[in-house]
């Protein structure tokens, strides 16, 4: 039987962090601030920036916004408030506003490669993948030794399937960053979608070596090993994800796929209803049931959740494909071949083999 392969991907969050540990707002300093009378423009431009940071730290973004505005009126080359100001704006959702806090920032300092990063993070927000990793590699071009940098135009690169060059910033991000455990796991990723298994496993082992607690590298392992039939390796890795994450229904859907590689259906039939309690309209997992009813020669009940399977994906090739199996079975060649040739029709191979050799 096809299986399905499930890859999920670790992205790492980043952020700045405030620069202010107490995340009260200062009475004190409101008043020292309001009280202010002959102080030159640098020290009044200072004053609203470091409050500014300190209602940021408190999550009060739209005030802070307002003291970076101060302080850069005071001081227009004041880069940090510009900069601050795009990270709260970014917290509010206001990515427009955000890029071009940081695009002012750049044209007082085109040497400040931070401000190309957040652009970076801001383009893939909005799904601007090419600007994304243009400014990733702006940044990169500045300053080449920071691992995030190349990270995150990894993941970009990852996500427009270009496997090669995501393998590459994920290779450097690992070079600067020895334990870096979301670089080795989306790297094994790339290696994956490759059918580099025995890259991918070593990688994945890597990853949950130095994060223990990554339970989709440990879901990611138990894939790689699937796909090289070590079914009881994968189950072992499936074990870990879901007793990371009991909630994983993916991996539970996984696990019972491994299991049926093994032939115990009935275990695997256990998994897919615990992840189908999870989400009860996950297809793939209503679609592996009905696999493991063919393995267990049921086509009544085979029939039925390919039906439902394909109830919840019209276009769902392997429900058809089950469906045609069962319904060959129970002696319905017609309607067999109506199901082989609507998975041929939606590009399943075999389903056209089944379709060419049978049904004509």
């Amino acid at each position: 039987m096809k299986k399905l392969l499930v890859i999920f991907i670790g992205l790492l969050s980043l952020h700045v962090n405030a620069q202010v540990q107490d995340s009260t707002v200062s009475h004190d300093f409101l008043k020292k601030l309001d009280s202010l009378g002959g102080i030159d423009s640098a020290a009044n431009a200072q004053m609203k920036y470091n409050l500014g940071v300190e209602l940021m730290d408190s999550k009060m973004y739209e005030k802070a916004i307002s003291y970076f505005d101060s302080a850069t009126l005071y001081d227009s080359h004041f880069v940090l408030a510009y900069f601050n100001k795009g990270i709260c704006h970014m917290k509010l959702g206001a990515l427009g506003v955000a890029k071009n806090d940081f695009a002012v920032l750049i044209t007082k300092d085109s040497n400040y490669h931070l401000a190309y990063f957040k652009l970076g993070e801001v383009y893939s927000l909005e799904g601007y993948s090419q600007m994304a990793i243009d400014s990733y590699s702006k940044a990169i071009s500045k300053f080449n030794k920071e691992p995030k940098y190349f990270y995150n135009r990894g993941v970009v690169y990852f996500q427009q399937n270009d496997y090669e060059n995501a393998q590459n910033d994920f290779t450097t991000t690992i070079s600067l960053k020895g334990d870096h455990a979301y670089a080795y796991n989306d790297r094994g990723s790339t290696f994956l979608k490759q059918d580099n298994l025995d890259a991918a496993i070593k990688d994945f082992h890597k990853a949950v070596e130095f994060n223990p607690a990554l339970s989709f590298s440990y879901n990611n392992l138990g894939t790689a090993y699937r796909k090289k039939e070590n079914f009881n390796e994968s189950i072992k890795a499936y074990n870990e994800a879901i007793k990371i994450d009991p909630d994983y229904f993916v991996a539970l859907n996984n696990r019972g796929m491994a299991k049926f590689g093994k032939e115990d259906y009935e275990s695997a039939i256990n998994d897919f209803d615990r992840c189908l309690k999870l989400n009860g309209s996950y297809s793939f997992a209503i679609n592996n049931k009905a696999s493991c009813y063919i393995g267990l020669e049921d086509w009544d009940q085979a029939i039925s959740y390919a039906n439902k399977a394909i109830e919840l994906n019209s276009d769902y090739t392997y429900a058809y494909y089950n469906r045609a199996i069962a319904k060959e079975m129970k002696r319905d060649l017609a309607g067999a071949c109506e199901d082989w040739k609507k998975a041929s029709e939606l590009g399943l191979e075999a389903a056209r083999t089944y379709y060419n050799s049978t049904c004509k």
